[in-house]
């Protein structure tokens, strides 16, 4: 998502008029096109300027900027390939039947020019959760709504550069896409500012909506008839998912380093056979375990584990052979659990909706696990992948009444 081409060429891909009618169906083509978002200011507003770099729906142009890109279409091939592997792009949003209608509609877009759409209908409780989701932008493309007012369109929290969620800021901010266009960001800030005259804000946003529209980091779709709640899909300019291909070559062990937010670093070593093809296996750190705890338990360390094959992430993926995963921890990462002894690596079994020892996806005879408190890891063999904790029992303070004598 960072190569603004393949941004330009959703865009030029997505045909707006028929995800509204899909949702719509009585709307004359007329009242379709009243609901058109092409920017994120209302075309009621009076902020609203039109961008000098539009998208209409256009596949052909789209497809040559994803040739342009390097993304081609091989003879008989559904889907465009690169160094290998596929175009594919994870969507994720809610569960709503709403977002679910139209977001069929558009996959089926994408896949006319190419580009493989897999959608992640997550609960809202994750999507819009304080540490899961959209806050910690655990997405590449998001799809869900903001509420414009054409009295006061706003738009500095959405759009500055100082308003990205990282790490580093405790993820604050609601810049969820990671984009800094410093000229851009210069004057949203400007046209949000409320102290000025609505003249000279509107030469801020008409300013800040052309470059808007030529970064596109972000794709405005339509208001949702009847308010001023638009959809949209945001692209995550930058993830936080870090990638390390095995190869079977049998010669040796692979070892892949990963490291998390708070800078521990991981490993995952993988021995020969235990793979039969080249798997990318993508390594996800997370700020908390989307998934209810054990009762009174906390994490220490959570992340995610997938594997890919040739650019395709793999519903279900298991190894042959054991591969070993090494987890490490601070002092501070288990500041909340009461026994360092009690901790243990665990995986989320979707088949059971429940947190199961990660030593268990091993059969019997393969099964090992170790804590070692002086080096502070914990070391396991697992044999299929999935969401994973490093678990204990919960602290739980108690705090007597203060007496008085």
């Amino acid at each position: 998502m960072s190569d603004a081409r393949i941004r330009r060429a959703i865009a030029y891909c997505t045909n707006k008029d028929a995800l509204i009618a899909s949702v719509y169906p009585t709307l004359t083509p007329e009242q379709r096109q009243e609901l058109v978002m092409d920017t994120f200011v209302p075309k009621t507003s009076w902020a609203y300027t039109a961008p000098t770099t539009t998208y209409p729906y256009s596949p052909t142009v789209g497809q040559q900027l994803l040739d342009a890109a390097g993304w081609t279409l091989q003879s008989g091939a559904e889907y465009r390939t690169k160094d290998g592997k596929e175009l594919v792009l994870i969507l994720t949003t809610t569960t709503s039947s709403f977002r679910m209608t139209y977001l069929t509609v558009f996959e089926a877009q994408m896949k006319a020019c190419g580009i493989r759409v897999i959608r992640n209908h997550q609960p809202a409780s994750w999507w819009f959760g304080d540490t899961t989701g959209l806050r910690v932008r655990d997405f590449e493309l998001g799809v869900f709504a903001w509420m414009s007012s054409p009295d006061e369109p706003g738009g500095r929290d959405l759009y500055a550069c100082d308003q990205i969620p990282l790490p580093t800021n405790n993820w604050s901010g609601v810049n969820f896409m990671g984009w800094c266009n410093q000229a851009a960001s210069d004057a949203i800030v400007q046209a949000s500012n409320t102290q000025l005259s609505q003249e000279q804000r509107k030469v801020f946003y008409a300013t800040f909506i052309n470059l808007f529209a030529e970064d596109i980091p972000s794709l405005p779709l339509f208001l949702c008839q009847g308010s001023t709640v638009w959809e949209h899909i945001d692209f995550n300019l930058q993830t936080f998912a870090q990638d390390g291909d095995i190869t079977p070559d049998g010669t040796g062990s692979t070892v892949l380093i990963y490291t998390d937010y708070s800078g521990n670093q991981h490993t995952i070593t993988v021995p020969p056979g235990a793979i039969t093809r080249t798997v990318t296996l993508r390594y996800y750190p997370l700020v908390a375990n989307a998934n209810p705890l054990p009762t009174n338990t906390q994490t220490a360390i959570a992340f995610r584990l997938s594997a890919s094959i040739n650019g395709v992430p793999q519903d279900t993926f298991s190894f042959t052979k054991p591969i070993t995963a090494t987890v490490r921890y601070t002092t501070t990462d288990i500041a909340n659990i009461f026994d360092e002894n009690s901790l243990g690596l665990y995986y989320w079994d979707a088949g059971s909706n429940s947190w199961k020892d990660a030593s268990e996806t091993c059969p019997i005879a393969e099964r090992y696990k170790r804590l070692d408190p002086d080096q502070n890891l914990f070391e396991v063999r697992i044999c299929h992948l999935s969401e994973f904790g490093l678990i204990g029992t919960k602290n739980n303070r108690v705090y007597l009444p203060l007496v008085m004598r």
